[in-house]
């Protein structure tokens, strides 16, 4: 063999080296994931049952990929400015997002031009089957007939927290449809600033989860006007559902992480593998029960599902939603 062939053999060879071991760099990366700790975005406040579940949720998490799970909460804008940091971040596995179907309504009212569907779906751990109507104790309501009848008398007055083109939101315009009502749609903030507006008797009803809440139940602050769901709820069998009362509605919450687009499948594959194994952990089991909450694992095809039902759901309500929004 000549020097001249002897030189191009060697950089040849040396060439499919370094092909070799960048195909091989991403295989490497995913086996070794995470390397460190992982920023959760929750698009929400602090004090809220999102921000309350992506804690729970993590603490257990960060144990199965043996790892920090970093909460971040980043509020605003209907969640979508929380939602937009992921969707800037490095496709990696260190960034994502933990936040439920909320993530959907921003779109479907006109607000903004993505939804859940701008992210990697990684997977559905818990469901929140406990959204109440609730009101305080100094109104004259206490059931849903009572509450019906008198936000007929008084179109418009009976005050309504939401916070603009979120969860809250979408609520108050399907109650106005399916009872034939008209509220005051009231802005006040996310779930935490619910919460004190109705203590303090500053609004007058509002949609919240029983967990969230359940002191307030308790100690009479708050009535619970009815169960938005199909079912009782077998962890407080008490409360009644509207859809009993005659107004069907049924509202539960799907809780999901995502990360940026373009994040390798198997990075993916091992965050959700790793949430498969909170849901079936007793301990996480145990702690999910005492706010209500069912710990329940959905891979990322079947959450898409999911996630794709509900936004169907939604949609019925688009029309009256977006006129609500432009108010």
């Amino acid at each position: 063999m000549t020097r001249a062939h002897r030189s191009f053999h060697a950089a040849w060879s040396l060439s499919l080296a370094c092909v070799l071991a960048a195909l091989a760099m991403p295989l490497q990366a995913a086996d070794a994931y995470p390397q460190k700790p992982i920023q959760v975005i929750v698009p929400v406040g602090a004090g809220g049952d999102t921000d309350m579940n992506a804690r729970i949720f993590g603490k257990y998490l960060e144990k199965e990929l043996g790892q920090a799970i970093v909460i971040v909460n980043v509020k605003g804008g209907g969640g979508t400015i929380g939602m937009k940091r992921v969707m800037e971040a490095a496709p990696d596995g260190y960034t994502a997002l933990f936040y439920h179907g909320e993530a959907m309504i921003p779109k479907l009212a006109g607000l903004v031009d993505f939804g859940i569907e701008a992210f990697e779906m990684v997977g559905i751990g818990v469901i929140d089957d406990t959204t109440v109507l609730a009101t305080h104790s100094g109104k004259p309501y206490k059931t849903m007939k009572q509450f019906v009848d008198y936000a007929k008398a008084h179109p418009g007055e009976v005050e309504f927290g939401i916070m603009t083109g979120g969860y809250p939101h979408l609520v108050g315009v399907a109650l106005e449809k399916i009872a034939g009502i008209k509220l005051n749609l009231v802005d006040v903030g996310g779930n935490a600033a619910k919460t004190v507006a109705l203590k303090g008797h500053k609004i007058d009803v509002i949609n919240t989860q029983y967990g969230l809440t359940q002191d307030y139940f308790t100690a009479g602050d708050f009535v619970s006007l009815g169960l938005l769901s199909e079912k009782r709820n077998p962890l407080f069998p008490n409360i009644p559902t509207t859809k009993e009362q005659g107004y069907p509605m049924s509202f539960n919450k799907f809780f999901f992480y995502g990360m940026p687009k373009g994040t390798p499948a198997d990075v993916v594959g091992k965050f959700s593998a790793a949430m498969k194994r909170v849901v079936d952990n007793p301990a996480y089991q145990a702690e999910a029960a005492k706010v209500f909450v069912t710990p329940t694992y959905m891979n990322p095809a079947d959450a898409s599902a999911l996630a794709s039902s509900q936004e169907k759901f939604f949609a019925t309500f688009q029309d009256l939603f977006r006129a609500g929004s432009k108010k």
